[in-house]
């Protein structure tokens, strides 16, 4: 019975696009509505009233966020191999350039710091960034604050929250082991 009538539904689902419709954004996110698909207009907090038939909306959170850097293996300006992965704290200022330049926030300021990262290490040596973990970890920031910017994101701060040295053994695909300074992949 459900199937025979079920088109009832549908026609309903329908007619209900027609008609404008109520968004709350909370005071902690931020939103994008996409009218007709191509023009985008920014939505603070508050109410927002939109068409279902011609507009799309995302939200997003605007407020205090964290995002661990999975700990990965990069060569040091002295040649030494390490261990570094850290914690990036960061709000989004710019809510339209984060929402419609970036498919994921999280996962790009994943990629995005830890690129930065590998690129702040291999400007010190091993003795400099344990003499100095502050004004390391504020170099860190920097860079990967000049990166994101442009994407809408401002970083609060980036810390060092694994940092060791290592040795890295890897396994090839053909059951070969080896020690190496630096893990180049299989």
């Amino acid at each position: 019975m459900d199937r025979a009538l079920g088109w009832i539904g549908e026609i309903f689902q329908t007619l209900l696009r027609l008609f404008p419709w109520l968004v709350i954004v909370p005071a902690t996110h931020g939103g994008v509505a996409f009218v007709r698909g191509r023009h985008v207009r920014e939505w603070g907090p508050g109410l927002h009233w939109y068409w279902p038939v011609a507009t799309t909306y995302k939200l997003i959170m605007t407020v205090r966020q964290t995002q661990l850097i999975q700990s990965k293996v990069v060569m040091t300006k002295d040649l030494k191999t390490v261990m570094i992965g850290a914690l990036v704290t960061y709000t989004v200022s710019d809510v339209v350039s984060a929402v419609a330049k970036i498919a994921d926030l999280a996962s790009d300021v994943m990629e995005r710091a830890q690129g930065a990262i590998f690129a702040e290490v291999s400007l010190w040596t091993l003795e400099e960034i344990q003499a100095n973990r502050a004004d390391f970890n504020e170099r860190l920031t920097g860079r990967v604050s000049e990166i994101l910017t442009e994407y809408g994101v401002e970083i609060i701060h980036v810390q060092a929250t694994e940092f060791a040295p290592c040795k890295v053994i890897a396994l090839s695909a053909r059951g070969a082991m080896g020690q190496y300074n630096l893990w180049t992949g299989f």
